[in-house]
């Protein structure tokens, strides 16, 4: 997953193309064949269950992120349950590394690749990236997102099936976005526990404008938690 060789990544979507790290591939090539000056020169017969990989057909937008240094936002979150606020935080973008698809936020507290998946929040690290985001968002789009999640407590294995599910026009703290609402629904095979996250992502916006996550058992909820957008500033 760290190749910088256009042809490895070309390989692999010729034969997964829609694979569980196609999303991944998609954007480490681009990347590559910037840099390169030169235009891709594969022939990748798309699932038709995927959109066109042309960012202006009809209902289609890339996801659009470029985390440049110096782009922050900050964040409140709520228990999801009762609202209560639990606390407030915030993101600077301190290192941007597109060879090593990696973006540092507070010094490395968080990592995540360039389109924003999580490599590492705190002491939780994640082998591939989650892939919470796709290339492109298009309704009813959909991906699997597998993880491997290592902690203080050990290592754990799940998945998630993601499917981007409506537009919806959402308020916060920080203003009025018209959104792509994200929903992943899956488990933790190493303690069975059922997951869930809802995502709201706006193209070419960095940051996410609204996060929900939930874990629950058989006999209780044992996470729940949402977070949203306060203000945020970001130079692409």
């Amino acid at each position: 997953m760290a190749s910088k060789n256009a042809d490895d990544w070309i390989a692999y979507l010729r034969q997964y193309p829609n694979g569980k790290f196609s999303e991944i591939a998609q954007t480490r090539l681009g990347h590559i064949l910037a840099r390169a000056d030169q235009a891709p020169t594969i022939a990748v017969e798309a699932p038709t269950s995927l959109p066109s990989v042309n960012p202006h057909s009809a209902g289609t937008y890339p996801l659009g992120r470029k985390f440049s240094v110096g782009d922050r936002a900050r964040y409140q979150m709520t228990d999801a349950l009762t609202g209560v606020r639990i606390a407030d935080y915030r993101h600077r973008v301190t290192r941007v590394d597109e060879d090593a698809d990696r973006v540092e936020i507070n010094n490395g507290q968080v990592i995540l690749d360039t389109m924003g998946n999580p490599l590492k929040k705190g002491a939780v690290e994640f082998d591939p990236p989650l892939q919470a985001f796709p290339t492109e968002l298009q309704l009813g789009k959909k991906w699997t997102a597998a993880f491997k999640r290592t902690e203080a407590g050990g290592v754990s294995h799940g998945s998630y099936d993601m499917k981007v599910v409506s537009r919806e026009r959402l308020t916060v703290a920080a203003g009025q976005f018209d959104t792509f609402k994200i929903e992943g629904r899956g488990w933790n095979r190493s303690n069975n526990a059922r997951l869930e996250i809802n995502l709201w992502v706006v193209p070419g916006l960095n940051f996410n404008v609204r996060q929900e996550s939930m874990a629950r058992n058989r006999s209780s909820i044992l996470t729940a938690e949402r977070t949203d957008l306060v203000a945020f500033a970001q130079k692409a």
